[in-house]
């Protein structure tokens, strides 16, 4: 057998098997509904992928961050792993800082209501790139919290 058939017949052998693969993940059965497996027909999505759960709720936490000391305060609402409420608290005396803390905090909640918990990860935001760190500290202790 020439070099080129062996090529041939191992990608005709892997397209096969993986052919096989993805229709055996498409298949329904008789009544037209997919198929369940063992680990997937009660468990949510999060849990078969390992991430944590946590309980609905409304949170308060304080986020420090920053040489000076600086915090903010965070309060956001859980259901099923996602934000659906958030405000945050500016603590800053500064006028500059303050400023920046009131940017952030209008400008927070349209990044991340709607998002699962476990996604959101603010690195800057409304021209602050210090209050992140606050509201990121703020969120674990959060999750924390909220953790089951």
């Amino acid at each position: 057998m020439s070099v080129l058939s062996r090529k041939i017949t191992v990608a005709t052998v892997m397209g096969a098997c993986a052919l096989t693969a993805m229709t055996g993940c498409s298949s329904t059965d008789t009544e037209g509904s997919p198929p369940s497996s063992p680990s997937s027909a009660s468990t949510p999505a999060r849990e078969a992928s390992g991430s944590a759960q946590y309980a609905d709720g409304r949170y308060e936490a304080t986020g420090e961050y920053g040489s000076q000391e600086s915090s903010i305060g965070v309060t956001l609402t859980l259901a099923d792993d996602v934000i659906t409420e958030v405000t945050v608290d500016p603590h800053a005396a500064d006028p500059t800082s303050l400023d920046l803390q009131e940017r952030f905090a209008d400008a927070i909640p349209n990044r991340v209501v709607g998002r699962d918990i476990d996604d959101v990860h603010i690195d800057r935001l409304a021209g602050s790139s210090h209050t992140p760190e606050g509201f990121n500290t703020a969120l674990e202790k959060i999750k924390k919290e909220a953790g089951q």
